[in-house]
């Protein structure tokens, strides 16, 4: 048995680690997101086509640094992820409070309930009725599974995720007979979606094809969206969420490893993924028919982020020792900060998600 250590408050501030609540850790994300939203405005200001910044986006492979992005962060201990998502869906993903900063900031649901509200909306946005034969890819922890499992009886889902991590979870999962995903109507597919046969994931067999929270780790639109056609069947739709910027941030769209971590601290938690502006999807009609693109505010993801974040430093008691030392204590820490202060600018209303159907 592993002996519980114990950290405190003061040990953690004698490191430079301050968590949520203190006005110390306020002040560090006040400052972060008086420097997002300067640099929002100047991109509003000056915007920059993709073509201009040399971002091509029909060239190229599929992904890169999959591999990376898993071991540096997907495959993080399952501890970790346990310590502050929400407990019935685990959903590693924006949760959804409200349409307007308004009703985002009076919203009085709980994370849980919040999470069952974006899974609700991305149902209605992808038009699903309850007969679909669905694939979602970068499956998580099965958390959209689970909504969809429990509210449409007749529904069949095959989840794809190349984490050993949420693997191992969902294994476990489905050899629970009192668990959702103990059944018939979901099946798993361990690898990335890229590198995967298409005959592997299901070629032509699917009504709908979807991801949540993927869309940021794809460089070659053309060739993910030929990839996401050639799983459905005739008239077949496919729906994707995921972070955007209502224009392009230049730095956020290099070809390579484009959270620079000599420019931005998210590079040490993302590599190989990029921001896409919100329209850029809308303009890759080559093999699908856009039927609707929204912009969610962002607002709900700092309120998603404020609430993981409380959750994950009441967790450090138990997460101390066991799983994190101090200095992953506060490079976790950080992050929660960081992601929170690239949403909030400007009312949420340049950095959030987007929905696209087509």
């Amino acid at each position: 048995m592993i002996k519980r250590m114990q950290v405190s408050n003061e040990q953690l501030a004698d490191h430079g680690v301050f968590g949520p609540g203190s006005a110390e850790l306020e002040r560090h994300e006040k400052a972060f997101t008086r420097y997002f939203e300067k640099e929002y405005q100047q991109c509003l200001r000056n915007p920059q086509s993709l073509e201009a910044l040399g971002v091509a986006t029909n060239q190229g492979p599929i992904a890169e640094e999959t591999e990376i992005l898993m071991d540096q962060h997907y495959d993080e201990r399952p501890e970790f992820f346990a310590s502050f998502l929400d407990s019935h869906y685990h959903a590693y993903s924006m949760a959804y409070y409200g349409a307007t900063p308004e009703a985002i900031r009076n919203s009085s649901a709980t994370l849980e309930e919040a999470q069952k509200a974006k899974f609700s909306l991305i149902a209605e946005r992808a038009q699903i009725t309850g007969h679909e034969r669905i694939i979602n890819i970068g499956c998580g922890f099965g958390s959209l599974e689970t909504f969809l499992l429990q509210e449409f009886p007749d529904i069949t889902v095959v989840g794809v995720t190349p984490s050993k991590v949420q693997v191992n979870y969902l294994r476990q999962r489905m050899q629970d007979p009192t668990d959702i995903l103990c059944s018939d109507r979901f099946t798993l597919i361990e690898g990335a979606f890229d590198k995967l046969p298409v005959h592997t994931l299901g070629k032509g067999k699917y009504d709908l094809a979807i991801s949540v929270a993927v869309f940021e780790q794809f460089l070659n639109i053309d060739a993910t969206l030929e990839r996401f056609a050639a799983l459905l069947v005739p008239g077949g739709r496919t729906f994707h969420h995921f972070i955007t910027s209502q224009v392009a941030i230049p730095r956020f769209l290099k070809k390579t490893r484009i959270f620079d971590p000599k420019k931005t601290r998210i590079g040490q938690y993302f590599p190989g993924g990029r921001v896409w502006p919100h329209n850029e999807l809308s303009r890759h009609t080559e093999h699908f028919d856009l039927v609707n693109s929204w912009f969610v505010n962002g607002l709900n993801y700092v309120r998603t982020l404020d609430e993981w974040h409380q959750r994950y430093w009441n967790s450090i008691p138990d997460l101390y020792g066991s799983v994190f030392d101090i200095a992953a204590i506060k490079y976790w820490n950080e992050y929660f900060s960081l992601c929170k202060a690239m949403f909030a600018p400007m009312d949420g209303q340049f950095y959030g998600n987007s929905h696209y159907l087509f």
